[in-house]
């Protein structure tokens, strides 16, 4: 699209500095601060991660009922929810609500054994009617919403053909501001039905140092004046949502706590970090095959894990296959799809075993990686923006076959988690997770409730039963 066919959002960082606004970037470290005494007042967040709960409106879908799903929510000791919120998706350039959309399965056929995928099967929905439920439901239980967008990371894979064109064809330049509008948008929404005193925080994009356009994870090599034109780019964004809504916190969100600090923007309020940091335990699995350069069709590639996998293999064209005619996705999630597609039920015993084994050999380096990695985000948040809020928004580990069950029975897992979750507190985080997989489509939320609300009670320093 071109740049007048794009709302205005009331002034240019040009303007700003010739009507007086100017002071608001020059200053952008202190004022980022501001908020930190208030907010380090306000009750911790123990967050419960949702990404797509707003699409799961299929026959069983974990969301249908969110009266239930938020009183367990709460029975498990979590006061707050991270979601994508659908800016982009729920209004169009102009403003206008979309109304209800069609969505697909992001891998029809085969990424249904993946955590958090095994719901998104497909349907219709209206994203602003069913935000509006969430958080009437979540204003009720005195619940708290974080809002965020994953568009150009995941959200594409499954949005409305029509609406992906769209978005996929803005230039790099005009996707935090459109984003910044598209969020603006559902905020003013819920304050017309007093719902937006749920939001406590918001993010343009999830994993902002994560995407391509914007610097992406090599932002170290990128020339510095590009890493400034999208770090620029970002301020402004954040600024037009700080003027808009001055009750809202708005948010930098990034995939490590280890981040060029030349591509933070200055005017953040809160710093969301995220850490896996044990994820590297399913490298004796996972192997070397994640890799682009790996050849899946080649038996000697996956020799080392063979025994674990289907004897009739699902071919990894297949899966390539299943997109056919839909934008691709980053290769490595083809790759993590189809080696969970393949396992063999009948090996899972021995891989549990194999992976379990792995955990509790390391434990001390995982503990170390854990507590590493919050000490690094508070003193990177130091230097770049002291005093703001950190939130840890994502971690542990993910992506998974929600087959497995060696997670949620191993005490050394969490014995780990509940390491990180005394960290996290006696760091002064503001908000955390328990893990990634912490919500109603997790086998945890169910099978081992009080593994849950014994993580977020030594995050929130309540008593731990």
């Amino acid at each position: 699209m071109k740049d007048a066919q794009q709302p205005s959002i009331g002034f240019t960082r040009r303007e700003a500095m010739q009507i007086g606004l100017g002071t608001i970037f020059s200053t952008a470290v202190a004022a980022a601060g501001a908020p930190a005494a208030e907010a380090a007042e306000r009750e911790r967040l123990a967050i419960s991660f949702w990404i797509w709960a707003l699409w799961d409106t299929g026959p069983h879908g974990f969301f249908n009922d969110l009266e239930l799903r938020i009183t367990e929510l709460v029975e498990r000791g979590f006061n707050c929810i991270r979601i994508e919120g659908g800016a982009g998706i729920t209004h169009d350039a102009a403003g206008k609500p979309r109304g209800e959309l069609t969505f697909y399965p992001a891998v029809p056929g085969h990424a249904h054994f993946t955590r958090q995928m095994e719901h998104m099967t497909g349907g219709r929905v209206d994203l602003i009617e069913r935000l509006i439920e969430l958080c009437t439901v979540a204003k009720r239980h005195r619940v708290k919403v974080i809002l965020s967008s994953w568009y150009y990371l995941h959200t594409f894979w499954f949005t409305d053909k029509s609406v992906t064109s769209e978005l996929l064809g803005l230039p790099p330049e005009q996707r935090f501001i459109r984003f910044a509008q598209g969020l603006d948008r559902i905020l003013e929404e819920l304050k017309q039905r007093g719902l937006a005193d749920t939001i406590i925080a918001a993010e343009i994009f999830n994993e902002v140092n994560g995407m391509d356009f914007s610097g992406g994870y090599g932002s170290q090599k990128k020339p510095v004046d590009v890493v400034h034109k999208f770090r620029n780019l970002h301020e402004e964004a954040l600024e037009f949502l700080k003027t808009r809504h001055p009750d809202i916190r708005f948010a930098l969100d990034t995939s490590t706590p280890s981040v060029n600090p030349e591509s933070m923007p200055r005017n953040a309020q809160v710093w969301t970090f995220h850490s896996y940091y044990l994820w590297d335990v399913y490298e004796v699995f996972e192997q070397n095959l994640l890799a682009r350069d790996v050849d899946l069709t080649d038996p000697a590639s996956y020799a080392p894990i063979r025994r674990f996998l289907r004897r009739d293999l699902v071919p990894f064209q297949a899966i390539l296959d299943s997109r056919k005619g839909r934008p691709p996705i980053e290769p490595g999630w083809y790759r993590r799809i189809w080696l969970y597609r393949n396992l063999e039920p009948n090996a899972m015993p021995e891989l549990e075993r194999l992976l379990q084994e792995n955990l509790e050999k390391q434990i001390d380096q995982y503990k170390r990686k854990a507590t590493d990695a919050v000490a690094h985000a508070v003193k990177l948040r130091d230097e770049v923006f002291p005093g703001i809020p950190l939130v840890l928004g994502e971690g542990v580990s993910y992506c998974a076959d929600h087959r497995l069950r060696w997670e949620e029975r191993c005490d050394a897992y969490w014995e780990v988690v509940e390491h990180a979750a005394r960290a996290y507190r006696e760091h002064g985080l503001w908000g955390a997770v328990a893990r990634t997989n912490s919500g109603p489509e997790d086998p945890v939320w169910h099978e081992y409730p009080e593994r849950l609300q014994r993580v977020n009670a030594t995050f929130l320093g309540k008593k731990v039963s």
